[in-house]
């Protein structure tokens, strides 16, 4: 089962709203039902259609009877032709309008009763005149068809400009994809041409160079005059017939954006937002928005201080870009606060001490005087957040802050449609989002380097290759801790060589005494005796064995005194003949036994009196008497010979040990040579990396983000300090030395001298560059460690943020920027990127009307195709011209937090209260427009 979670404001529907009926005398099967008309809509997936016949409305009644109770909306309408040039111009009604209303609007058009659904009825009144005539009557005109028949061609070019700019046409139906192609508007174009004849099943006159010019010159001037563009089916009965039908309804279509209950007034705010709200069929065949993974869906505080005792104060949202408005004092932040509170999001709040302490104070039960503290005992915050289109509800309760709360996590079962629970450690991680107020965005605008961290974060793979470089960083370390650890063993290996040879020189000289062969041999046959020891150890372990085998075979007989005397007489011979082999089994094994005996002794007599054995003790016996003769000549270190040789073959084996060392310790350099290489390598890949993903973002913009690689002394500082274990001002002037010199050309390359001044000092030699006799001795004192890391030392990119005051100026940097700019540029580079839900809390406050419009609300109207945004504000911009799927006005007369109005611009009631909230009323909006009318 697939999710379809319901959601507020605005919402694409799948229009057709240029439609005939059989009131139109030009619809081929007479016999078509208004039934039959409604169900062939709905089966082809349309939400609104029109009814616009051809001169009359006398279909329109019985198609929105049919509709009744169904999910399509009907706009009554009609297809007038008028002009002289027989243009025809659609007309469309709010769907309160009836038949009755059409025919009135006919009459006064002079259309004749007579000619009520004859296509070729006619007015001569001009399009001028139409249109005008619809506005007073509070419809919508869009010129039907322009690029063909009866459309816009026969319309001087000053005519038309004039009908665009004029009347209030801000949408145009086009019948042809290729003619919104500019490149493909020229004259001789066979292709095209042939298309068309073939189209309208080869016309007579045929389709000429002049037609085509004729049909593309009103598309021209709609795209210059930024028009929708629209696309509807006309429902012809078949293809290449001109006459209409059941089976042509909803072939074409547009997809069109528009409030919860679509309106006339929904139809006309989309034409005026055609990039935003208008979607036509070439462009978008299918529907044109999906939700976002993640969203709010509502949030439903309860028992608070300042919401209703007695009922939940709820909101709900719009997966798209939902503004909260409402005057000073109406508690519109207190809502984004809550939904902080609730999932405890206050990290990014740390280094804001003074934002942190009013979340603090706001976000916890009431206490004190003066009294601080929303919540009470009995609060109760729920929020529906909807991730992967399964809806989850968090709940906060027992709540005495945002770290002391609990939380119980519920998601919805798609298939079942039960609540389960799914509260774990953890599990609230998953519902991401970013929160900002203009505080945290102003501060961010002081430091852009800030906004390194964000970036890194919203590149998909930077993570990893960060971990690779971490990687990277302690396989380094683990190489020089190799090598210095190699090193210390090749310090020794002279001392070592050299008593090798000390040693070899008394070698000699016992040797030269006629002792070393005798010594030899000894050794020889005392090796033979161990060996033939070992044989006798061997045949005494298996003579222990078969002792030990036969003292274990012996089995007890069962005791059968328990047992029937019948069973005992048939029982006891069975037992005893077992327990009777076993006895002979042990007598066996005593045999075996003795036998091993025998062998052993047999074996120890037969050595004895071998002739190995005679040899052994001749040896004994030469080498003693050796010995006695050489101390009588006072050669009295016979017994060293044996430990000078033991010292010099253990010595000769760890002298072949380092030079193995020595082997490794030199692949183990060139390996962490290579290690620092790619870890510069690396660095540079993330640095890439950022380009690529800021250059993608921000193509064409009045913000621009510029990456300097390895430019940041500010970082470059902060990470030197570190390493020294130096985090204060001390040592300054040595540190700003050693600033200036890595800044001062390619920081890549000059930050090689700077780990050379850090190595001489090390190596005892002198330094060009001017550091401190107190610089050098503190260098002197630094661990192995701390210089393996001076030789990795990177600063990190810098930040710069580039804004265009206007759109000729050229780029400046954000440090001459004024308050507002710089909070301007970082707020447009916030919207630049991201799709989890973005909170934003009054982000204009430093920022005039103008930034506003030229660089956020555009930003706003791209972010929300992929993200959740919910903005607190006061400026108009935002709701309006930012086309908020979705507001929410709070009441700033009532003394708690309370919801005046939702919906969207369309509404009367939300036009009202933006006007008297953010606009200081109707009299003084008006009077503005009044003043600004010529401004042209």
């Amino acid at each position: 089962m697939t999710s379809n979670i319901s959601y507020k404001g605005t919402r694409w529907f799948k229009c057709d709203l240029h439609l005939h009926t059989t009131a139109s005398l030009c619809f081929q099967d007479r016999e078509v039902t208004a039934q039959q008309w409604v169900d062939r809509a709905i089966e082809q997936g349309l939400n609104c259609v029109a009814v616009t016949d051809h001169n009359t409305g006398f279909g329109i009644d019985e198609i929105k009877a049919a509709a009744d109770g169904k999910e399509l909306i009907v706009f009554p309408g009609v297809e007038i032709t008028c002009d002289p040039s027989k243009v025809h111009l659609l007309i469309l009604f709010d769907v309160t309008k009836t038949s009755a209303d059409i025919r009135d609007f006919l009459v006064r058009a002079d259309i004749k009763a007579d000619d009520f659904g004859k296509q070729e009825a006619a007015t001569i009144k001009s399009i001028f005149d139409i249109a005008e005539l619809a506005t007073k009557d509070g419809a919508l005109v869009i010129p039907a068809h322009i690029d063909e028949y009866n459309g816009l061609g026969p319309v001087s070019i000053g005519n038309l400009k004039k009908f665009f700019n004029e009347f209030n046409i801000n949408a145009v139906q086009v019948v042809h994809k290729e003619f919104l192609n500019l490149s493909l508007q020229t004259t001789g174009n066979t292709e095209l041409k042939a298309s068309l004849n073939d189209y309208y099943n080869n016309p007579n006159p045929a389709i000429d160079d002049a037609t085509v010019k004729e049909w593309f010159t009103p598309v021209k001037y709609a795209i210059e005059n930024n028009l929708a563009i629209v696309t509807f089916s006309d429902n012809p009965h078949e293809p290449k017939n001109s006459r209409h039908g059941l089976l042509g309804i909803g072939s074409h279509y547009t997809w069109i954006k528009m409030d919860e209950q679509p309106s006339l007034e929904g139809l006309r705010q989309a034409f005026l937002l055609p990039n935003y709200r208008v979607k036509n069929e070439f462009d978008s065949p299918n529907k044109p928005y999906n939700k976002p993974e993640l969203w709010i869906k509502s949030i439903s505080v309860l028992n608070t201080t300042v919401t209703d005792s007695g009922n939940p104060l709820k909101i709900e949202f719009s997966p798209q870009l939902n503004t909260l408005i409402g005057g000073r004092g109406s508690g519109k932040s207190s809502i984004l606060r809550f939904i902080r509170g609730v999932f405890n999001r206050i990290e990014d709040l740390q280094e804001l001490s003074e934002i942190l302490l009013d979340h603090n104070d706001f976000y916890k039960r009431e206490t004190g005087r003066p009294k601080k503290g929303v919540l009470m005992e009995g609060s109760v915050i729920e929020i529906e957040f909807v991730r992967n289109d399964v809806l989850h509800k968090i709940v906060a309760s027992n709540i005495h802050s945002s770290g002391q709360q609990e939380i119980k996590i519920e998601k919805l079962n798609n298939d079942t449609e039960n609540w389960e629970n799914v509260s774990g450690e953890g599990y609230l991680d998953f519902f991401e989002f970013e929160h900002y107020s203009q505080k945290q965005i102003y501060e961010i605008a002081q430091e852009p380097n800030a906004l390194r961290e964000r970036i890194d974060k919203a590149i998909e793979g930077v993570d990893r290759i960060k971990a690779e470089r971490e990687l990277v960083r302690n396989m380094f370390l683990e190489k020089s801790a190799a090598i210095r650890t190699a090193d210390q063993l090749l310090s020794g290996k002279g001392k070592i060589e050299t008593r090798i040879k000390d040693l070899d020189t008394s070698i000699k000289k016992l040797q030269q005494s006629g002792i070393a062969n005798l010594l030899t041999a000894k050794e020889k046959f005392s090796n033979e005796e161990e060996r033939i020891n070992q044989f006798k150890n061997e045949i005494e372990q298996r003579e222990n064995s078969l002792n030990t085998l036969a003292k274990s075979i012996e089995i007890v007989d069962i005791d059968l005194s328990a047992f029937d005397a019948g069973h005992q007489t048939i029982l006891h011979p069975l037992s005893k003949a077992v327990v009777d082999g076993f006895a002979l089994m042990k007598e066996e094994l005593n045999k075996l036994k003795d036998e091993a005996n025998k062998l052993k002794t047999d074996f120890e007599g037969s050595v004895n009196g071998s002739q190995w054995k005679v040899d052994y003790d001749k040896n004994v016996s030469d080498f003693n008497a050796k010995k006695i003769e050489l101390e009588q000549e006072g050669i009295d270190s016979i017994t060293n010979f044996e430990k000078l040789s033991q010292e010099k073959s253990d010595l000769e084996k760890e002298l072949e040990a380092i030079n193995a060392k020595a082997a490794i310790r030199e692949a183990d350099r060139i390996e962490r040579e290579r290690l620092q290489n790619e870890y510069l390598n690396t660095s540079k890949n993330i640095t890439t990396k950022r380009r690529e993903f800021v250059s993608s973002i921000l193509t064409g913009d009045k913000v621009k983000v510029n990456i300097k690689p390895f430019r940041n002394q500010t970082d470059f500082e902060a990470r030197l300090r570190r390493i020294l274990q130096r985090e204060n001002t001390s040592f300054q002037s040595d540190v700003d030395t050693l600033t200036a010199l890595c800044f001062n050309g390619n920081v890549e390359q000059k930050i090689k001298e700077v780990r050379e001044v850090f190595l001489k000092i090390r190596a005892g030699e002198d330094v060009s560059h001017d550091v401190t006799g107190f610089f050098v001795n503190l260098v002197k004192t630094l661990n192995d460690a701390q210089i393996d890391e001076i030789e990795l030392l990177l600063p990190e990119d810098e930040i710069e943020i580039q804004y265009k005051p206007t759109s000729s100026s050229a780029f400046k940097s954000l440090s001459t920027a004024s308050a507002g700019q710089k909070t301007t540029a970082i707020l447009t580079f916030i919207l630049s990127y991201g799709k989890l839900p973005l909170i934003l809390d009054q982000p204009e406050d430093d920022l005039d009307n103008r930034l506003v419009y030229e660089l956020i609300v555009d930003r706003l109207k791209q972010a929300k195709e992929h993200r959740q945004l919910i903005v607190v504000t006061h400026n108009a911009n935002v709701p309006v011209n930012g086309d908020a799927e979705y507001i929410i006005s709070m009441d700033t007369d009532s003394k708690i937090l309370k919801v005046l109005h939702t919906g969207t611009v369309e509404r009367v009631t939300i036009k009202k209260e933006i006007c008297d909230v953010m606009e200081g009323g109707e009299q003084a909006f008006e009077m503005r427009s009044k003043r600004y009318k010529q401004i042209k």
